[in-house]
């Protein structure tokens, strides 16, 4: 992975919820956007060594990250070359000491399972605005978009002290019973799923919200107990 010398500096942080989905929108000053993608492109500070299963059988081992900005799992090879996983319809699952990956036809991070049930969470980022800071460091929307590709890949790339870079951190829950496909994890696909259960009261009568992953394992445990 490419080193950036540049000090990683954030401008502000705000949160909302839709639906079943946080999402979280970071502003980063022009110089530091480039170091905020070296530090938050992947999930571990470090390749990691995991298996890949395939659905035919098949196993491969290989130093692995997974990255929020492609959406994928990428390995190193045999050159020391940071590479994409071309086969991912291929993947039934990833694992490393820490953490497993799922594939229905997008990545999947696993939080949770039981005997009957898989919690996961898909997990985003992505650049979607580049705004001017002008007088009294009011900013404005501007049409000089870099791409996530030019700070992921440019360390000469001089950024804009004047521009700030805005992000949003995405973060949606889903559910599936053991052998089917994952549904968003809401009040309606949970009790899908557990019909005995009054899911809907549960969360109700304890002001829980499923958007929030300590609510959701609250649910998640109700719905899994006798």
């Amino acid at each position: 992975m490419m080193k950036i010398s540049f000090t990683f500096l954030l401008f502000s942080v705000a949160f909302s919820q839709l639906n079943a989905q946080s999402v979280e929108t970071i502003r980063v000053k022009g110089e530091k956007a480039a170091d905020f993608f070296e530090t938050s492109q992947y999930k571990f500070p470090t390749f990691t060594r995991g298996k890949v299963y395939l659905k035919d059988g098949e196993v491969a081992s290989a130093r692995l990250n997974f990255d929020y900005f492609a959406n994928a799992v990428k390995y190193i090879d045999e050159k020391g070359d940071t590479v994409l996983i071309g086969n991912a319809a291929d993947v039934k699952y990833i694992s490393t000491s820490t953490d497993t990956f799922f594939y229905d036809n997008m990545y999947f991070e696993w939080v949770a399972t039981s005997f009957r049930a898989r919690l996961a969470a898909r997990r985003t980022l992505k650049l979607v605005q580049t705004d001017r800071v002008g007088a009294y460091g009011i900013s404005s929307p501007t049409q000089n978009i870099v791409t996530q590709g030019l700070l992921l890949g440019a360390t000469n790339y001089r950024l804009d002290a004047n521009e700030e870079y805005v992000f949003t951190r995405e973060t949606t829950y889903y559910i599936s019973d053991l052998k089917g496909k994952f549904m968003e994890a809401n009040k309606k696909n949970i009790g899908k799923l557990f019909p005995k259960k009054d899911i809907e009261q549960f969360i109700k009568g304890n002001k829980l919200n499923v958007n929030k992953e300590a609510d959701l394992m609250d649910v998640f445990v109700f719905a899994n107990s006798k």
